[in-house]
């Protein structure tokens, strides 16, 4: 039996970080990182459950989609790290190509805090577009989001910013102007670069 699927937690966790470095992949570790996100359902081990999700996504896991929506997103948590993660790695499960935003707007539209933030990581870090339209209203929903969270959150938009080095929307300006003024350094950095329609490597 694979660490995957023993009994350790810890050594779980560190398995599914390996698997999502691999240069090759087979179906059967698929199955197994997939079969492992549901043995950690019923416990506190958040780090493993991060971990698991970002595999899953990373590496496309699709047959996790349905599992992770019902397990994480239909009913998940205002805020929740885990459930952020899990937005993450569903966008990139469902998504038809990265200028498929149409899953994400529908998870933006749910108006969960941690869901929101994990659709504009998985915009952000694939750099994710779309039409115009789409684009507009991603940053209209978006324009002040994260403004009451907090003292020690990061600035929820980070995603949004760096993905808006390729968007072509005549309201990109203007948010990334916004973010600007955010005092949050790392969202900062990024929009001073999207404004230049250059993209980073991101944290």
């Amino acid at each position: 039996m694979s660490d995957l699927l023993g009994k350790s937690t810890v050594k779980r966790r560190k398995a599914a970080i390996a698997l999502r470095i691999k240069a090759d992949v087979t179906k059967a570790e698929k199955k197994e990182l997939y079969e492992a996100l549901v043995l950690e359902e019923n416990t506190n081990n958040w780090q493993t459950k991060l971990e698991l999700l970002k595999s899953v996504g990373v590496l496309n896991v699709r047959e996790a989609s349905k599992y992770i929506y019902d397990t994480y997103i239909e009913y998940g948590d205002d805020r929740d790290i885990v459930v952020m993660a899990s937005a993450t790695a569903y966008v990139r499960l469902t998504r038809k190509n990265n200028k498929d935003l149409s899953v994400a707007l529908a998870l933006i539209n749910k108006n969960n805090y941690s869901i929101t933030e994990g659709v504009l990581e998985a915009i952000g870090y694939d750099k994710m577009s779309s039409s115009i339209e789409t684009q507009n209203e991603i940053i209209e929903k978006c324009f002040d989001f994260g403004k009451d969270r907090g003292d020690g959150y990061t600035d929820p938009r980070y995603g949004l910013a760096a993905a808006c080095a390729g968007w072509k929307s005549s309201k990109v300006p203007l948010f990334l102007n916004e973010c600007l003024n955010s005092g949050d350094a790392p969202l900062e950095y990024v929009a001073k670069n999207s404004l230049k329609g250059k993209y980073v490597k991101l944290r």
